[in-house]
């Protein structure tokens, strides 16, 4: 038998030994290996059973790193979709605010052109005043003379 062949229960109890001068008892050597057989065949079940449970376990480990990869890639998804959301969020309230500076720009402007055309038509106001007082003035002024002059002539 080679070191690769697997040695089994029923090798040790049929194994033959020679018996020479003075030999072994053979009911104590089968005994012996009967017991040994045993002992092996047991070992045997276990080993069996460590390795069914050991490929469970290395299935399952197998799950488990495909479930901490699918885990990992949805983190990171999720990263990316939240560094989207906060790039989109910076350009809008970017936008808005610039909009808002241009709204505010333009109310200015609109205010400071009314501004000019309200003291334009202020100065334009007291132009026509002081134009109307002069004529009412004239006009009092003539007729403050034609009175006097209807006076002087009674």
């Amino acid at each position: 038998m080679t070191e690769t062949e697997m040695l089994t229960p029923a090798d040790i109890r049929q194994q033959q030994f020679s018996i020479g001068w003075r030999g072994f008892a053979a009911l104590e050597v089968k005994a012996f290996l009967d017991q040994v057989a045993e002992a092996y065949a047991a070992l045997m079940q276990e080993n069996e059973a460590l390795q069914a449970d050991l490929e469970r376990q290395q299935a399952e480990l197998g799950e488990f790193k495909k479930r901490e990869q699918l885990l990992k890639d949805t983190l990171i998804n999720a990263q990316q979709v939240i560094e989207t959301m906060k790039a989109n969020a910076q350009k809008e309230s970017e936008l808005l605010i610039h909009e808002a500076e241009i709204k505010a720009e333009k109310m200015l402007q609109e205010a400071f052109s009314r501004q000019g055309r309200l003291r334009n038509d202020i100065e334009e106001l007291k132009r026509i005043k002081t134009t109307f007082a002069a004529q009412v003035r004239g006009i009092l002024e003539s007729h403050l003379r034609l009175l006097e002059q209807s006076e002087a002539s009674e």
